[in-house]
Formats: C-alpha cells, structure tokens, sequence
C-alpha cells in the first residue's frame, strides 16, 4: 500500500524486479492531499480499506511503503500500522521505516548524511527517530516539497548534487529518504563518488520485501544493498 499520489515506487519497483520470475507488486492506494504531519495522519485512517483490498489478492506479504507515514510517530507508531495491517490481512507486513532501520543495520551504518524532500518538522522527527534507533545523522538537507506530485517530478540529477553536497566523509553512509523521489539512478554514482553506501527508501523497501518472500539472489546496478542476499542481522 502506497499513497495516492506516488508515481515513482511502481516504477523503482518494477525496475528492480524485471527479470525476476512471478513478482508481482500489487499496490492499493491510500488517500493523501497534504504530505505535512496532519496530512499523513489523515492518510492512515485508509490503511483498514487497503488492508481489506489487498487481502483478496492473496499476497505473500504486504507493505506499508511510506517513510514518513510510518516514522512519524517513532516505533510505537510503525509497530501499530504494521500490526494491523498484518491482523487485517493474516499476512507478513513489513514498512519502509522497517526497511531502512534493517538496511542500514545490514551495512553498519550508525552515521549517516541524509537528504529529504520533507519539511522542516518532519525532518526533525525523522532525526529523532534514527536517533532513537542509533542512527546519528551528521549533516542533512531538506527539500522542503509539500505536494507529492512535485517531488516526484525532480531530475534525479538534482537530488545527486544535493547528496554530493552533503557531509558524507564523516558518515558511515547515505540515507536518501522518501519513496517517492527519482533515487534509483543515483545510487551507484553516488557510490562510487563517495566510496559509502547509500539507502534510499525504495530500494530499502523493495529489497526487504524480496528477502521476506525468499528472493535471495543478489541484484546488480542499483548500489550495495540488493547484493546482500539476506535482511537477516
């Protein structure tokens, strides 16, 4: 399940995927108008419907792929949706908050240089939240794009320049937030430039959800992470 008005997921998604026999992603949409902290809040009052609506699909597991809806309201918050999706499907639930704390574990990251489409608050809270969890972010820029449409429509060349920017020498790594910005482009360039692995919400997502569904072989051209061949610490 995924907001309304994310294009980018799909097509990281099926990017990713393609050659990989009888994967299926089948997203069910949750009404979003405002990307704010209320807006997300009124978001996830359509998770019970989504939930129901993918269920009859019979799924090997259901994601909940949204960074900030899931992080927001720190762990206890992303347990709760996770849990009941999970009761309202009978299926294994994963998020994308989920996702990324398990990545950047996976790869020892415990300092990362970050970069957000959000703005000011929720940047703050997702600080909190990587703190709370032993992620020390060291250097951030947000972006500060309330529409989601519009994030989805910048050049990931921009976002590039904005991660090369940032202070990654003294990071363990880079986290490039939010599932629905053009991050899947950049990631090996941004690799290869700075010698640090990058997260990015969506690949995060989309690896965990192949490991959890028993999809080990390793994936090349997309950066670090879809080579490790297990979500297992």
């Amino acid at each position: 399940m995924l907001p309304s008005s994310c294009l980018v997921y799909e097509q990281e998604f099926l990017t990713i995927t393609r050659g990989i026999d009888g994967v299926i992603g089948v997203p069910a949409r949750l009404l979003i108008t405002t990307c704010d902290a209320s807006g997300l809040a009124a978001m996830n009052e359509h998770i019970d419907q989504a939930a129901r609506q993918l269920a009859t699909c019979d799924p090997h597991l259901v994601i909940y792929m949204c960074t900030s809806g899931s992080f927001m309201d720190g762990n206890k918050g992303d347990e709760a949706i996770r849990t009941r999706v999970a009761g309202l499907t009978g299926k294994p639930t994963m998020s994308t908050s989920q996702a990324v704390l398990t990545a950047m574990k996976r790869l020892g990251l415990k300092r990362v240089a970050m970069l957000t489409p959000y703005n000011e608050d929720l940047t703050k809270r997702e600080i909190g939240w990587l703190a709370a969890n032993g992620v020390e972010v060291v250097d951030f820029h947000y972006r500060d794009i309330e529409q989601n449409l519009d994030r989805g429509a910048q050049f990931p060349e921009k976002n590039f320049e904005l991660a090369r920017r940032l202070n990654w020498r003294d990071a363990d790594g880079i986290f490039l937030s939010c599932g629905n910005v053009r991050y899947l482009e950049i990631i090996e360039p941004l690799e290869r430039l700075t010698g640090k692995p990058v997260v990015a919400s969506s690949v995060a997502t989309t690896w965990m959800a192949l490991r959890m569904a028993g999809i080990t072989e390793p994936i090349e051209n997309f950066g670090q992470l879809l080579k490790e061949t297990t979500y297992e610490l």
